[in-house]
């Protein structure tokens, strides 16, 4: 019996220890991938939103809900995946809506929000970061 119980314990403990690995594996994804660390942010409405950040504390990913983080991920003009800088893109939709042509052109950065990795074409009626992201709806 005292053999069984043994067998028994250690199962537990090591079923332990899988699930506390399991549950630690994207921690320990985003450190592998650079990611320094994440932060959170709410919406309205929505719970809470981690993004990860960047050696430069700059948040960067994809909107989510009223969350926008500080890089916006983003394509380049020819197709490659990246992130603008949102305080880049809104004054550049303001700045072509005054403009004769109607657009303007950002730099996508890397997610270390240095690297130049091609530019975005703004247009004056492309809608905003935060537009549509609006939980009241």
């Amino acid at each position: 019996m005292s053999r069984t119980v043994a067998i028994v314990a250690a199962s537990v403990v090591g079923t332990g220890a899988i699930v506390g690995l399991i549950m630690a594996g994207p921690s320990i994804g985003d450190s592998l991938a650079g990611a320094s660390s994440s932060t959170s942010a709410t919406g309205s409405g929505a719970g809470v939103v981690e993004f990860p950040v960047n050696e430069n504390g700059e948040t960067y990913g994809s909107a989510n809900g009223a969350s926008v983080p500080d890089l916006l991920a983003a394509p380049t003009d020819d197709g490659k995946l990246g992130y603008v800088r949102v305080n880049e893109l809104e004054l550049a939709r303001n700045v072509a809506g005054s403009l004769e042509s109607g657009i303007r052109v950002v730099d996508v950065y890397a997610s270390d929000g240095e690297t130049v990795i091609g530019q975005f074409t703004v247009t004056k009626d492309m809608p905003g970061p935060r537009s549509g992201n609006d939980d009241d709806e």
